[in-house]
């Protein structure tokens, strides 16, 4: 980790850097972390699928993955949609809701490669507000508890309130422990489709190989999956992999003369709360 800090201060005026499933060699590349304490933090179920490809490269590098949910947002499960799966002995349509997002996260994670004692959801009741102050202590007290060199989440530099929110608790708190912990921490700010400001920092390259493997993760978010296609005409799945597709576009107009195979790309806005 103390490598991956040095580089990032070393070669920060040379971004954006890239990592690719094909290797390094390719310029600008930046070298992987191998021994981080990685944790992606998901306002909401499917966050981490998002980012799977980045995940997936740090996994293998090295890096030890935790995965914790801030909120189930059952409000994002639609009724009738809930209904299908309603246990006969319930009459809670919300607490369905809850269940089924619960269960579609913990298969994810199950179908990524993670034990499931490196899940955690903070049950953090989303129609409540993210902003009572107990819910951001809570939010807060686990990233202390954890300790983690790279944190990933989305930017939260758009329309939802709860990635905006858990974007703030979390610089907010990044600061503290780095003070408490007494080292750097590394965020990876992630781009997400409501996204409207991201610094393009970072560029994780993949091809068509992965994107159908992060498509099949993405639909294992069943209840998204068919959201998506009644109020957008597009599955959850298409959706993050146009803007994986878009984002790879951006990177070919910011770097013309990197020649790489991919067709896509996560890209990262990049924050390092360094320790004095």
């Amino acid at each position: 980790m103390k490598t991956f800090v040095s580089n990032l201060k070393q070669y920060w005026n040379d971004r954006p850097f890239l990592w690719s499933e094909f290797g390094e060699g390719l310029a600008k590349t930046i070298r992987l972390p191998t021994d981080a304490k990685v944790l992606i933090l998901g306002p909401h179920p499917d966050d981490p699928e998002s980012v799977s490809i980045t995940c997936r490269i740090l996994m293998r590098s090295g890096c030890d993955l935790w995965v914790t949910i801030v909120t189930l947002s059952p409000s994002g499960v639609e009724g009738e949609y809930a209904q299908r799966w309603e246990n006969k002995n319930s009459i809670d349509l919300e607490k369905e809701k809850v269940d089924i997002r619960r269960r579609e996260q913990t298969l994810a994670t199950e179908r990524f490669g993670l034990p499931l004692d490196r899940l955690t959801f903070l049950d953090i009741e989303e129609d409540k507000g993210v902003n009572v102050p107990h819910h951001s202590a809570k939010i807060r007290d686990h990233l202390l508890s954890i300790a983690p060199d790279i944190v990933i989440l989305p930017i939260g530099k758009d329309p939802n309130q709860t990635h905006a929110r858990v974007y703030q608790v979390f610089q907010e708190a990044a600061r503290d422990l780095t003070l408490k912990k007494e080292k750097p921490v590394v965020a990876l700010y992630n781009e997400d489709p409501k996204t409207l400001e991201i610094r393009h920092d970072l560029f994780v390259l993949f091809g068509e190989k992965n994107a159908e493997w992060k498509k099949a993760l993405l639909r294992i978010h069943d209840s998204q999956q068919q959201r998506n296609i009644n109020h957008r005409g597009i599955g959850f799945d298409e959706r993050i992999l146009h803007m994986n597709h878009l984002s790879y576009k951006r990177f070919q107009e910011m770097l013309p003369h990197v020649d790489s195979p991919a067709q896509y790309a996560e890209v990262f806005e990049i924050e390092l709360f360094d320790f004095p």
